[in-house]
């Protein structure tokens, strides 16, 4: 397998290099216009550490490198790295500077969902994200599934929100929710009860408490 680490990358190429040929991959540096790291030129990320990613969000710039990469490679992927302090830390940050709160983090995700599949590899140490990065190629070179990677990138950040952030949600339920209150945005998710939950067929109480409990408990 060869892996190509976009040049701007800086710091982390010395690192990336060094995991990448340990496991016996070519390496290439040079500079790409989409993405970061790129396998065997199908499978691409973007990486974010989680105070670039949130200041990514402010400027929009995830957003439109997201939309390069699906126009560009068949596998595409955005990698957010960092533990959950550092998170915390730079959300709390924004408050005073880029004004992002986690609603808008989770918002973002659900979003990128659209044309992308966002990874969270929560560990401060950069070595967890080559090796998921690693493992998620693979997976797609070899054509076997993804955790919460579904047939087709949905418009609505509602859906998207509840498949990929959601333990225990699959698409079927995602959509019955959406469609039975006819959720338009990822904050109308905000609004639902447990009573207004359990009123979708195949949603029952464990589930509801499941989706509320991800949504408070981000708060």
């Amino acid at each position: 397998m060869e892996v190509v680490i976009d040049s701007r990358e800086q710091n982390r190429i010395h690192t990336a290099k060094t995991y990448y040929k340990n496991r016996n991959l070519t390496v290439q540096i040079k500079e790409e216009q989409v993405g970061d790291y790129i396998f065997n030129n199908q499978v691409c990320f973007e990486y974010k550490t989680i105070a670039d990613f949130v200041s990514s969000i402010q400027s929009g710039r995830v957003f439109n490198q997201a939309i390069n990469m699906a126009e560009t490679y068949p596998y595409n992927f955005v990698i957010i790295q960092g533990d959950e302090h550092s998170r915390a830390k730079a959300i709390s940050m924004s408050k005073h500077y880029r004004e992002v709160s986690y609603f808008q983090y989770l918002g973002a995700i659900a979003s990128l969902n659209r044309y992308v599949t966002v990874i969270e590899s929560y560990s401060a140490f950069e070595e967890e994200a080559f090796y998921r990065m690693l493992i998620t190629a693979r997976k797609c070179l070899q054509n076997k599934p993804i955790v919460k990677k579904f047939p087709r990138k949905h418009k609505n950040p509602a859906f998207n929100y509840l498949c990929y952030c959601v333990y225990g949600i699959n698409s079927k339920k995602a959509q019955a929710i959406v469609d039975h209150h006819q959720l338009t945005c990822f904050r109308d998710l905000l609004h639902l009860t447990k009573s207004q939950l359990t009123e979708v067929d195949g949603i029952g109480e464990r589930t509801a408490d499941n989706i509320l409990a991800t949504l408070i408990g981000e708060l």
